[in-house]
């Protein structure tokens, strides 16, 4: 790793990738400084870090005073209260400023997958040029849907029945990843540089359908899961939704621990995400 001892920093750590990464690089042995953004974002979350900096992601002055002794950057940009002109700004703002720090290597994890209002909402694109124009030693990774949203959003119970409710048809094609992996591939890219800079590569561990979905979780549930295709307002399908675009047989081979569905589920805790999500009331 080129980066001096103790210089990644971490922008996101509140939320659930950041925090992952931070999990990761502690441990690969990495000492992590993370900073967090001054609106009470830590507080929130009860994250007790001891290298932790607060500081308005709109002071230009204060995000270079944090990259002062750090060389790599890991940087999600996924706090729920800030919308997406807010985020637009702050990505160049952490641009600029790990421009003029000379960051050695930033990796941004970009947006979510198509299913998430990326007409509206996405701004991970118009911030990657912004990085690319800087000319910044730069690695993008674009996740794919979430295994986690089977149990945050898609899975729920009605009376005695299961229901796996998507925006996708049954038979749609999902590239899927888990929210670990996608931390695990963040600080390989952070470790192996060389492997990943100025590469932009969208992360996948396994391709499904939602209608395999709930016959899967029919099986490690042990009880029927319906699947239903519903609407969900401003939530926008996009064409790559159902197709594989991830180059998983590589990202498996730079990273063997990448999670399937089933592994996810057997050994990463998605079944006891899922089995919380559709317990009943006096469970």
């Amino acid at each position: 790793m080129t980066t001096k001892a103790g210089s990644v920093l971490v922008i996101g750590a509140a939320g659930h990738q950041g925090s992952a990464v931070l999990r990761h690089l502690s441990d690969c042995g990495l000492e992590a400084q993370v900073l967090l953004d001054d609106r009470g974002e830590g507080e929130a979350y009860g994250l007790p870090w001891q290298r932790a900096e607060t500081a308005s992601l709109d002071d230009a002055a204060a995000l270079e005073h944090a990259f002062r002794s750090a060389s790599a950057l890991f940087v999600v940009l996924d706090d729920p209260q800030s919308g997406p002109d807010e985020r637009l700004r702050h990505g160049r703002a952490i641009a600029d400023a790990a421009a003029r720090a000379g960051i050695e290597h930033v990796v941004y994890s970009a947006g979510t997958g198509p299913d998430h209002h990326r007409i509206a909402c996405d701004r991970s694109r118009a911030i990657e040029e912004h990085l690319r124009s800087l000319g910044v030693p730069l690695t993008v990774l674009r996740p794919t849907t979430v295994m986690e949203e089977i149990a945050w959003y898609w899975l729920s119970r009605y009376g005695t029945t299961l229901v796996l409710a998507t925006p996708f048809e049954a038979q749609s094609r999902l590239p899927l990843i888990a929210v670990d992996d996608i931390a695990a591939l963040a600080v390989t890219a952070l470790a192996a540089p060389s492997d990943f800079l100025s590469r932009t590569i969208a992360v996948a561990g396994e391709v499904s359908s939602p209608a395999a979905i709930a016959a899967l979780l029919s099986q490690e549930l042990r009880e029927p899961v319906a699947c239903s295709e519903v609407q969900v307002e401003g939530v926008f399908i996009y064409p790559e939704a159902s197709a594989a675009t991830s180059d998983i047989a590589w990202l498996r081979s730079v990273y063997s621990g990448l999670h399937t569905l089933r592994s996810w589920l057997e050994e990463g805790g998605g079944l006891a995400l899922c089995r919380r999500a559709v317990a009943h009331p006096s469970a």
